[in-house]
């Protein structure tokens, strides 16, 4: 086992016994806004650390996938996100600038659905960026109205997280729901699964991320 390693599982300790869970991943260097992750794992009493430092979207997909690894093994107990999964963000990293998000705020701004949180208090320099819950809006749209294909992969992977997250319905039924809804009626319906079913903004920054 490698130093990072044996470093991360301690760590994992300390937020294991301040916030329970049993899935971890958290910035290596506190203060730096571009810190890589560690993603360590507690099961059946011992810590398991993914052997390098990932980058936040790597990290959530790594939680993601340590909860379906679960899920396989008939292990639904310990699948609940909100009980085990802790993905844990510094203020550096809540500050850092996200070059996808700049890429996209000024059309993002001019949508009429994106409204109050969707999007970031505007900066001295004028910015504002997309949050996670306008990303979700934003995608939505631009399956709707451009047929864009990263955007309806992005789609494809909220759906299936409310598929897990106890939606009552399987992703592709998520999916073939929200086809038949007005744009007015899915905004809506974002806003809800979103405040209901979304424990962490990164998560869904992360998976976005990993679209590439």
């Amino acid at each position: 086992m490698s130093d990072f390693q044996i470093q991360s599982i301690e760590k994992a300790k300390q937020f294991r016994q301040q916030l329970g869970g049993t899935i971890f991943a958290f910035p290596i260097e506190e203060d730096n806004p571009f810190s890589k992750y560690a993603v360590v794992r507690y099961f059946e009493g011992e810590y398991f650390s993914f052997p390098d430092a990932l980058n936040i979207s790597e990290a959530s997909a790594g939680v993601l996938a340590a909860l379906e690894g679960l899920k396989e093994r008939g292990l639904d107990s310990d699948y609940d996100y909100e009980r085990n999964a802790r993905i844990i963000s510094y203020q550096a990293q809540m500050d850092a600038p996200s070059t996808t998000m700049r890429r996209l705020k000024k059309e993002n701004v001019s949508k009429p659905f994106l409204r109050g949180t969707d999007v970031s208090e505007e900066s001295e320099e004028g910015d504002r960026a997309i949050t996670a819950r306008g990303l979700i809006k934003m995608s939505y749209l631009m399956v709707v109205d451009e047929n864009n294909p990263k955007a309806s992969l992005f789609m494809d992977e909220y759906y299936k997280l409310l598929a897990m997250r106890k939606y009552g319905k399987k992703a592709a039924a998520i999916k073939q729901e929200v086809r038949r809804m007005g744009k007015d009626q899915a905004v809506k319906w974002i806003e809800q699964t979103y405040e209901k079913y979304i424990h962490d903004d990164m998560e869904i920054m992360g998976i976005f991320n990993s679209l590439k």
